[in-house]
């Protein structure tokens, strides 16, 4: 690829970055100070809970039969 190229990429998406941050600061003018949902805590605390869910219900992948060796003491 170009360097025009790579540089009208970079601008095009500089662009985007941009206009993403001023409506996102312009949803939080709006949003009440006290909204429970605006917590990075809260969104933290729910992003490893769904983690947590889909790995414990996740089909194991292979198993570990290290543990059950009988070359192991």
């Amino acid at each position: 690829m170009n360097s025009y190229a790579v540089e009208q990429i970079a601008r095009q998406r500089t662009a985007e970055f941009q206009a993403e941050a001023a409506r996102n600061q312009d949803a939080a003018r709006n949003r009440p100070a006290g909204h429970p949902g605006s917590s990075v805590r809260n969104v933290t605390g729910w992003a490893l809970i769904q983690i947590g869910l889909a790995l414990v219900t996740s089909q194991p992948r292979h198993q570990h039969t290290a543990a059950t060796s009988p070359e192991l003491p």
